[in-house]
């Protein structure tokens, strides 16, 4: 994956443009238009637009436990490989994807591993056999409305996975797709043969021990926290609304309505891959830049936000507010981008209709 990311940069000559080691410290909009972003330990510059694309993966977030602990603490955020778990009973706290895969990992160094979760979670692999089970995540199939295919996807998944009861996990809570999916070919197999075992919440720390939600103890000398990210902007303007993982304000998923020339690429959960997401993200923002595509009033942009929200409190988990159905916000994004660019004339307005 990093080699294609850098292959990208040099096709399109990206990296003259790319300055390393400059973290932005302010980014301020400006009263006659415009941003005044500070970067690095250079003079402030200014700019038309600002483009955030730090992700919603960029903070880790800790559970705040009681107690103190002895051993060793890292998050899946700062893992890299299992070495520092040789030999340790290892507590893997959450049940994401992270989690499950790392927990794989470490168990081969591990004297134990054990994961400790708060509530199930749709564990699938990636087949069923020679089937990969997103066969329906196609530009066809992405018509079908997400509940449809919802419906079709869930048997397969249960077939693929087994029941998670029998499999020593706890059963999923809410409908399959409401929230993202565990994804691991070894995980499921791993808790069977007894290589990972699974436990209830963590609810306190004790030393060398941890202490679990029904009172018991089990010993441990290493946590890996897979819990999780918070998003942080601590750049921007401390009175501006700014996204997080219960709540996107943004126009699109990307344009906020009452910061104009502010816009967000990459805070969009989706099941299926987000790279084809964050490209036509990125397109739509440069269509709007050019001034081929152009946005509507904030009164419009506020409304279009509030529908766009209520469908995806239908369609996923609302506790999971920036969670979009993959193929019809491609679809929406790529139409209005596509038609900026071949409408002759004067600029196109975005549509302001909910995304489809």
């Amino acid at each position: 994956m990093v080699a294609y990311l850098e292959a990208f940069a040099d096709r399109f000559g990206l990296r003259e443009h790319i300055r390393l080691r400059s973290p932005v410290t302010s980014a301020r909009p400006l009263d006659d238009g415009g941003w005044e972003v500070q970067a690095g330990d250079g003079a402030p510059k200014r700019y038309s637009s600002v483009l955030v694309a730090t992700g919603y993966n960029s903070a880790p977030c800790y559970p705040q436990l009681p107690g103190s602990f002895e051993g060793l603490e890292l998050h899946t955020h700062d893992y890299r490989t299992p070495e520092p778990f040789a030999g340790r009973d290892t507590i893997v706290i959450g049940l994401g994807c992270s989690a499950a895969e790392l927990a794989c990992e470490v168990r081969q160094t591990a004297r134990t591993t054990t994961i400790a979760a708060r509530s199930g979670s749709w564990v699938i692999p990636r087949r069923l056999g020679p089937m990969p089970l997103d066969w329906i995540d196609t530009r066809a199939g992405g018509r079908l409305r997400w509940s449809w295919r919802r419906r079709m996807l869930e048997p397969l998944v249960r077939l693929a996975a087994g029941d998670p009861r029998a499999n020593g996990l706890p059963e999923p809570t809410g409908r399959m797709g409401d929230k993202p999916l565990t994804i691991s070919d070894d995980f499921v197999d791993a808790v069977r043969a007894g290589e990972i075992a699974v436990t209830g919440p963590v609810t306190r720390l004790a030393g060398d021990r941890v202490v679990l939600a029904d009172g018991s103890e089990i010993p441990a000398d290493a946590i890996l926290y897979g819990t999780g990210y918070r998003m942080e902007f601590p750049f921007l303007p401390s009175e501006l609304e700014k996204p997080d993982h219960r709540l996107s304000p943004l126009y699109r998923g990307v344009a906020h309505p009452r910061a104009p020339g502010l816009f967000f690429v990459g805070l969009v959960m989706a099941l299926g891959a987000l790279i084809p997401v964050f490209e036509v993200q990125a397109n739509w923002v440069a269509e709007v830049i050019a001034g081929r595509l152009v946005l509507p009033s904030e009164e419009v942009m506020v409304r279009s936000i509030a529908r766009d929200q209520e469908v995806r409190r239908r369609d996923f988990d609302p506790r999971w507010g920036i969670m979009w159905d993959r193929r019809g916000y491609i679809r929406s994004l790529e139409a209005e981008a596509r038609q900026a660019r071949r409408s002759p004339g004067p600029p196109r307005r975005a549509d302001a209709e909910t995304v489809r």
